[in-house]
């Protein structure tokens, strides 16, 4: 009986042969034109657009040999293993992808013209708003699962991680959205299954966990972490390096002040409830103040003052 999850797709020799193809036709494509020239002006001018046909030509090999396995850029979860019916396939569309992406000129050259970017974005799968601007060193994949709406922002090595391998041998796909003028700051991570409203702005240097959901015109501070399954409503303010546990709740207009910790499953409804987690947070810290001035004056007549760093390292380790 024929395993339905296993696919009939001769991945592990189509890789090799993808990456021929992508690189030979391109090449014969742009060179043709100047070895079949006639005269020395004509030569040149064959010279002069062999760049541009070399470029084009390239996206559209690529795209081409991805197209049959845009099917298999779906949400769900699945085995890292290139012989099952939609991990295979994803292995085709992302070499093609790939080749594109790490081709730092070209794929430079086809974000910054509208054309080109059009062409490139639309032939991978991707409908969301072209109007975005995407810097040519953040990491994108899986084109189909972005819906990005007009105005959005991913700032320089962001990553917008559709996709997460798993230390069991699987892999997490989900989609991933950003609302209209919405934005990614630099170095950002933002993981599968994220939600980000309109005229959001994310800053430096976050960890946005999986299916995350930040409302509309809400700020993040730099350094900031939300883990797995947080949501933050509408104009909400967190602040720098400030934490969001594990399905915490976060309701509008709430101001979480830097430095803040939020526990997992923490719901905050009011300025209140603000207050109450973070006085909870300064007490917890003037206890430990208070133990480790204990330690020290207890140690104080058996350890000269030179003896302060290995205290520490115990109260660390402790």
């Amino acid at each position: 009986m024929r395993d339905v999850n296993r696919t009939s797709i001769p991945v592990a020799f189509l890789v090799p042969v993808f990456l021929v193809l992508i690189m030979v036709l391109p090449t014969g494509l742009a060179a043709a034109p100047v070895l079949w020239a006639v005269g020395f002006w004509s030569k040149i001018l064959m010279i002069s657009i062999a760049p541009l046909l070399f470029a084009l030509s390239f996206v559209l090999t690529a795209a081409f040999l991805a197209k049959p396995f845009q099917r298999a850029i779906i949400a769900g979860k699945f085995p890292r293993k290139i012989e099952h019916v939609v991990y295979g396939p994803r292995r085709l569309y992302g070499l093609c992808w790939g080749a594109i992406y790490y081709f730092t000129p070209l794929y430079y050259a086809a974000l910054s013209i509208p054309l080109f970017r059009r062409l490139l974005l639309r032939s991978f799968g991707y409908s969301g708003h072209l109007g975005v601007t995407l810097a040519p060193d953040a990491w994108l994949r899986d084109l189909p699962l972005l819906n990005f709406d007009q105005g959005v922002y991913v700032a320089n090595k962001s990553t917008v991680g559709t996709n997460l391998c798993l230390a069991n041998g699987s892999i997490l796909v989900d989609q991933i959205t950003l609302g209209k003028n919405s934005m990614i700051g630099h170095l950002t991570m933002v993981a599968a299954g994220t939600r980000v409203g309109e005229s959001s702005e994310i800053g430096v240097g976050c960890a946005i966990g999986i299916r995350v959901r930040i409302g509309d015109r809400s700020r993040i501070g730099p350094s900031t972490t939300f883990n797995h399954g947080s949501e933050i409503g509408n104009r909400v303010e967190v602040g720098t390096m400030s934490y969001i546990g594990m399905k915490a709740k976060i309701a509008d207009g709430i101001r979480i002040p830097s430095g803040s910790i939020i526990p997992e499953g923490a719901i905050i409804q009011t300025k209140e409830d603000v207050s109450r987690y973070i006085s909870s947070q300064s007490f917890t810290l003037h206890q430990e103040i208070e133990r480790l001035g204990q330690l020290y004056a207890a140690r104080n007549g058996n350890y000269p003052l030179g003896s302060v760093a290995e205290d520490l390292s115990e109260v660390t380790s402790s």
